[in-house]
């Protein structure tokens, strides 16, 4: 199952509740720089998160099962309106462009026991071309009876301008570019703007996590 939750709060709040759970911080180097924090915490620390970041829209959640083919995770496409994503040393975007955030997952018995595979990736689609998986972001994750994988916006290469310059023209131009995670986990309304955490919840049935007596 796929969790959604709307806060009101800024990032930097976000981040401190979530500094102060016993989490396993999972994202490496490259998904650091296109702004996206993926950590492991534990299923029952979701309740603290809901608590302490005050809702700002009703929570989602969607149900995926077995998903052996790509999907886009989020509850709803991002339009990219002519923006720029920043991904290493280039800028991509097309002004009839969506972005999103693909996933697929199935269960699978292990060593250690049952285990739910995530396997991810950032998403571009434009209508008429097939969806540009972004392959040197892939990544694949295990998911253990207990665990949630809490995906929200990290720093990035945030496209700020500088303190000092605060002119129309910078402003502007910052506000055309962002990082994958900016703009996927940012979320407004008409009223307030806050932020979006995503959480992937595995299931296991009762059959893969009751353990077995040996064969003698």
């Amino acid at each position: 199952a796929v969790r959604t939750h709307d806060t009101s709060e800024p990032l930097e709040r976000v981040h401190e509740i979530i500094e102060d759970l016993p989490a396993e911080r999972l994202t490496d180097e490259t998904w650091a720089s296109h702004g996206i924090e993926i950590i492991r915490i534990r299923e029952s620390d979701q309740a603290l998160i809901h608590s302490r970041l005050p809702a700002l829209s009703p929570p989602g959640l969607r149900w995926h099962g077995q998903a052996i083919t790509w999907r886009n995770l989020m509850p709803s496409d991002v339009a990219l309106n002519g923006r720029q994503i920043v991904h290493g040393d280039e800028q991509l975007g097309d002004q009839r462009g969506y972005l999103g955030l693909s996933g697929r997952g199935w269960s699978m018995m292990t060593i250690d026991g049952p285990r739910i595979l995530v396997e991810l990736a950032p998403l571009i689609e434009v209508e008429g071309d097939d969806p540009n998986y972004l392959s040197a972001l892939r990544r694949e994750f295990l998911i253990g009876p207990g665990d949630v994988l809490l995906l929200v916006g990290g720093s990035g290469v945030w496209p700020h301008p500088p303190p000092e310059d605060t002119s129309d023209e910078a402003i502007e131009a910052a506000a055309a570019r962002g990082t994958f995670g900016e703009l996927l986990f940012r979320h407004e309304t008409d009223e307030a703007s806050g932020q979006r955490l995503m959480m992937i919840v595995p299931r296991f049935g009762e059959s893969r996590t009751v353990s077995r007596n040996p064969v003698r």
